[in-house]
Formats: structure tokens, C-alpha cells, sequence
């Protein structure tokens, strides 16, 4: 059975873990220290460690550098009790790393639902009634018009410039007929109605100037509507940019919190994914081995049973020779076929030009020996390879060994 039950840890953890890892590299030759957090130092330990003892170097501490650093990984296969393929049972004690959100994801998640429910109202003006109050009089407004009947104090002065016209008029007329000897005459009457004659032109030239007093105002109304409406609209146009500035802030924390959620998530799952392949990287790790212990029990049987044919030939073939020696002896005996036998002896000869295996199978069908090295067992035996080179030298040595 393989028990694997080793927490996967790696740059960024913490705990008792951390600690176990940091004291066994510490055993190593490595000097940590034991703070229980995977930082630079215990990453750098890590892939050192896995570079010299031919691991995966990925600073990713698995199954596989737990096994090779403290040894705890053991592995049992229960060997056949018949002739029949073994049956090898693997367990595995830790259980598939599962993606579980950290408190932190969840709390900028929350973050940013809080912002997505503050989102700034549409804009509301409240100068709009007023400006368009404004607009519409200034709009509806008439075109000037000033008739001097209606002005109240047009009426004023013409009555008091009638009068003193009048007046005028009356004194002229009696100077110049005191002239005369006090009897009117056409030169008085015309002095005196161009005395009268004199304040109606004053007065048509106050009526003018009424007029244009009556167009100032009525110029002054209208500039101050749209002095009134400008310092509305401008009122407004403040209140909207500090909208705009409010609103502009609103998305920018927003793609702030958005923005750290994704590198929070990304690095997390990417975290969860690096403990996922190393996991799967264990497990493939075992299963192989698991593989190559069936591969060596498969090939122990295979051996011993090639070894029990090889001695059961031999037996036949001492049996046979036995059994030769016995007759041959009772042939003796009796006093015949002497020379009959010693000429029933086969001679050995050999071809001129030798013909060698290449190959363990061959060696086997052309010896029927197979108790020398395979080509795996030859290529882990540094020993062998020092001493015949080549595979195919070892086969010839073989060869001439037991042929």
C-alpha cells in the first residue's frame, strides 16, 4: 500500500508545516530559520534541495520532496502466493486540493457590491425652473413701444409746460401792447404765441428725452434677464461639474476595487492550481513507482520460472546421462560392444565464423539460460558496464560462458 500524507505547502505558507519543512532542510545542511513562513530563503532551500536530488524544481514542496527529505513514503507490495498476476492495492490518505475563496477574496468582493449600491443619482438641477421661468419672459417679452399719452409724467410736464406757456404768452402779449399804448396789436399776438411757441418745442424735447429714459429701462429689463439667467446657468454648470468630479471618482474607486479583486482571485486560484498539479504530480509519481514494482515482481517470476525450467532440463538431461552410464556400464559388463560404443561418441566441431545473440531473448532461445542480465538490469549495473562496455560485449562473453 502507498500512503501519501504530506500537506503541499510553497512560497507564501505558513504554520507547524512550514516549520517541519524549515528544520528537515536545516538537517540538510541548509541554515533557516524556523519561523514557520515560506518566504525567499526557504524557497530558494527548496529548489536548491530539489535540483541537487533530481526533482522537479519548482520551489513547490509535494509528495515527492516530503518523501525524498524525511523518507516517510513506504511503499508495500504483497508478493503472489500463486502463479496467478499479483494484485497490489494503492491508497491515497490526501484528498484532492479543492478551491475554497480566502476571507480576504470575500472581503473585497463584499467591497465592491457596497460600491456597485453607492452608485451617484442622475443629476438633478435646481436652477432649472428658475432659468426656464427667465427664458420664457425674456422670450415673451414685446418690442418697445412708448406713447407719451399714457406716461403719467409726460402728462406732468405738459400740463406745467401748457401752463408757463401760457403764462409766456400772456406776459408777452401785454409788454408789447404796453409799448403801444396799451392796445393789442398783431406784433404782440405774435410775440406772445412765440413765447408759447417756445415751451411746446422744450416740451416736445423733454418727451424725447422721456422716450429714450423709457428704451433704457426697458434695455435694462431685458440685460438684467439675461445677466440673471447667465448667473443661473453658470450656477448650475458648478453644480454639475462637481458631479461630474464625484462621478468620476465614484468608477475610479471602482476600478480600483475591481481591480484588486481580479490580482487577489488570479493569485489565489493560480496558488490552488500550482497545489493541484502538484498533487497529481505525486500521484503520478506514485503510480510509476507502483508500476515499476509490478514490472520487477513480474520479471522475479518470470526469472524463477525460466530458472525452474532450466533445472528441470538439467535433471532430464542428468537423468538421460544417468541412465547412458548405467547402460554403458552394463554393456562393459557383459564383454560387448566396446568398440561400438566408443564409436557412437559424437565429436564437437565448431563453425568457422560464430553467430551471437543480440538480445536477451535471443541469448535465451539459443542457450536456454536466463540467469544473466536483461538490458534494463545491464544499464543500472554500473559495475557490468564498466567491465564489458557494450551490452552486445557482455552477450558474446555470455555466450562463450554457457553455450
Amino acid at each position: 500500500m502507498i500512503e501519501i500524507a504530506y500537506q503541499t505547502i510553497s512560497y507564501g505558507s505558513s504554520g507547524e508545516d512550514v516549520k517541519k519543512l524549515q528544520k528537515s532542510l536545516n538537517e540538510k545542511g541548509y541554515s533557516l530559520t524556523v519561523d514557520g513562513v515560506f518566504g525567499s530563503k526557504t524557497r530558494d532551500a527548496v529548489k536548491d534541495y530539489q535540483k541537487k536530488n533530481g526533482l522537479s524544481v519548482d520551489g513547490i514542496v509535494g509528495n515527492k520532496t516530503w518523501g525524498s527529505l524525511n523518507a516517510k513514503a513506504t511503499t508495500t507490495v504483497s508478493k503472489p502466493t500463486t502463479a496467478s498476476t499479483p494484485t497490489t492495492t494503492v491508497s491515497t490518505t490526501s484528498k484532492r486540493p479543492e478551491y475554497e475563496k480566502s476571507q480576504a477574496v470575500k472581503d473585497a468582493e463584499s467591497k465592491l457590491t457596497q460600491w456597485e449600491s453607492s452608485k451617484p443619482d442622475e443629476y438633478k438641477s435646481k436652477y432649472d425652473t428658475q432659468i426656464e421661468s427667465l427664458v420664457e419672459e425674456l422670450l415673451s417679452r414685446e418690442d418697445f413701444r412708448y406713447d407719451m399719452q399714457s406716461d403719467p409724467l409726460y402728462q406732468q410736464y405738459r400740463q406745467l409746460y401748457t401752463e408757463n406757456g401760457q403764462k409766456a404768452m400772456r406776459d408777452t402779449v401785454g409788454q408789447a401792447s404796453a409799448l403801444t399804448g396799451g392796445y393789442a396789436n398783431s406784433y404782440a399776438v405774435t410775440a406772445g404765441n412765440q413765447a408759447y411757441a417756445d415751451y411746446l418745442d422744450e416740451l416736445n424735447g423733454i418727451a424725447l428725452e422721456l422716450r429714450d429714459r423709457a428704451y433704457e429701462m426697458y434695455s435694462d429689463e431685458g440685460d438684467k434677464l439675461i445677466a440673471d439667467v447667465t448667473l443661473l446657468r453658470g450656477l448650475d454648470g458648478d453644480d454639475y461639474e462637481k458631479y461630474l468630479n464625484t462621478l468620476e471618482q465614484y468608477y475610479s474607486d471602482g476600478d480600483y476595487l475591481l481591480e484588486k479583486l481580479s490580482q487577489m482571485s488570479d493569485a489565489e486560484f493560480d496558488s490552488f492550481l500550482a497545489q493541484v498539479d502538484a498533487w497529481e504530480s505525486d500521484r503520478d509519481f506514485e503510480f510509476e513507482k507502483l508500476q515499476d514494482e509490478l514490472d520487477r515482481q513480474e520479471f522475479e517470476e518470470e526469472m524463477a520460472f525460466k530458472r525452474a525450467e532450466a533445472e528441470r532440463e538439467q535433471a532430464n538431461e542428468d537423468r538421460e546421462y544417468l541412465l547412458a552410464q548405467q547402460k554403458l556400464a552394463a554393456q562393459k559388463s557383459s564383454g560387448s560392444g566396446s568398440s561400438s560404443s566408443s564409436s557412437s561418441k559424437k565429436s564437437k566441431t565448431t563453425n568457422e565464423y560464430t553467430v551471437y545473440p543480440e538480445t536477451y531473448k535471443q541469448f535465451v532461445a539459443m542457450t536456454g539460460n536466463g540467469r544473466i542480465y536483461t538490458e534494463d538490469m545491464f544499464a543500472k549495473n554500473s559495475t557490468a558496464k564498466s567491465k564489458y562496455g557494450t551490452y552486445k560485449n557482455y552477450l558474446k562473453v555470455m555466450y562463450d560462458k554457457y553455450a
